[in-house]
């Protein structure tokens, strides 16, 4: 059964079956969840009564259930967290579908052992629903979604934006997108500039327009951006190492570039590259640098699309230089050869000269 689906015969009064247990590493939709089925089960005129798993008793438990309100039969217990032994947690689910007049409802931000007898009775008496931890690359889409549900349209240059800035916490992104509503107002779109405006500019932004600026040999745009970094406190042997890592991001993308030249053509628009990417590069293709982070085909696809364009801009040796370059200077950061701004500043100055030459 499908939670709206749930949660509306809750709503008229069915509680069938009379507990469920909300779980996973996706916070928020783990507290969504557990608020909709109470709702549900309060309109009811069920009375609520919440412990945290850590203090629960088994025995103080029966105890309350024994001592019925004159003016509400009908109870809803939620348990938040786990009771510290999977005893208890059987105990207490066996109570519940023992009483007619109680709802339980266990709300547990994290995963649970589907091997313990308690977990197998709920998930065969009771409803059970889990929320899977959202992955970084889905968050730009997430965020869209939820976007949509306050009735906005959000370009996916912003979500890329507020996801670069919330990694994958949905709450902070559900609080960051009521901000931006108030601060669009009749407007009902959001773009990049709202989200720079009230969020600020996240890291990988900032990572990305360095790179824009050695790429368009823009030296004080180069530079600039650097001292945004350094205003944030991101420490200079961090953003050698992201330097690093958008150069290797760039050298597989001109591989892709040379290796799959049907995608040259998909890169005039994002979702003209977007159904592209989907249909052709399933996921064999898509593992060929690994799987881990530093996997450019593995990243969110808007990633992928404006590192295709800015590598078409850049030869293999000109990148192959600059990974160099960066990677002696974090040597020289690493052995004290120089201070770690001054040798930043230099690095990225001669990284980004002129259009007559480069210095690295």
């Amino acid at each position: 059964m499908k939670l709206p689906e749930y949660v509306k015969r809750l709503g008229q009064g069915r509680w069938d079956p009379p507990a469920a247990l909300i779980y996973g590493g996706e916070v928020l939709g783990v507290e969504e969840a557990a608020s909709a089925i109470a709702k549900a089960v309060e309109e009811g005129g069920a009375v609520r009564t919440c412990r945290t798993g850590k203090e629960f008793d088994i025995d103080l438990f029966g105890e309350e259930l024994s001592q019925r309100s004159l003016f509400a039969e009908r109870r809803l217990f939620i348990l938040d967290g786990l009771a510290p032994s999977a005893d208890v947690m059987l105990e207490l689910v066996e109570k519940a579908e023992g009483d007619p007049d109680l709802f339980l409802l266990v709300r547990q931000k994290g995963d649970v052992d589907k091997r313990l007898r308690w977990y197998k009775r709920i998930s065969s008496k009771g409803a059970v629903f889990g929320f899977d931890a959202v992955k970084e690359r889905e968050m730009p889409e997430r965020i869209r979604e939820r976007a949509r549900l306050l009735g906005l349209q959000m370009s996916i240059e912003a979500a890329q934006a507020l996801a670069s800035r919330v990694g994958s916490d949905l709450i902070t992104a559900r609080n960051e997108l009521e901000k931006l509503s108030l601060f669009v107002g009749g407007k009902k779109t959001i773009g990049l500039a709202d989200v720079e405006d009230v969020v600020g500019r996240s890291r990988d932004t900032i990572f990305y327009e360095i790179t824009e600026g050695i790429a368009r040999r823009d030296r004080a745009r180069a530079l600039a951006d650097l001292k945004d970094l350094l205003r944030q406190g991101v420490a200079a042997g961090a953003i050698l190492s992201l330097l690093g890592r958008e150069i290797r991001f760039l050298l597989q993308a001109r591989w892709v570039l040379e290796e799959k030249p049907g995608i040259a053509r998909s890169l005039g628009s994002y979702p003209t590259f977007s159904t592209h990417f989907r249909d052709q590069f399933p996921d064999p293709v898509k593992d060929t640098f690994g799987a881990g982070r530093g996997n450019l085909l593995r990243q969110h696809p808007y990633v992928v699309f404006l590192r295709l364009r800015q590598a078409s801009r850049f030869r293999d040796e000109e990148l192959l230089e600059l990974l160099s370059a960066f990677s002696a200077a974090d040597r020289a950061v690493k052995t004290g050869a120089g201070s770690p701004e001054t040798v930043l500043f230099a690095t990225l100055g001669g990284a980004s000269p002129p259009a007559e030459g480069r210095l690295v």
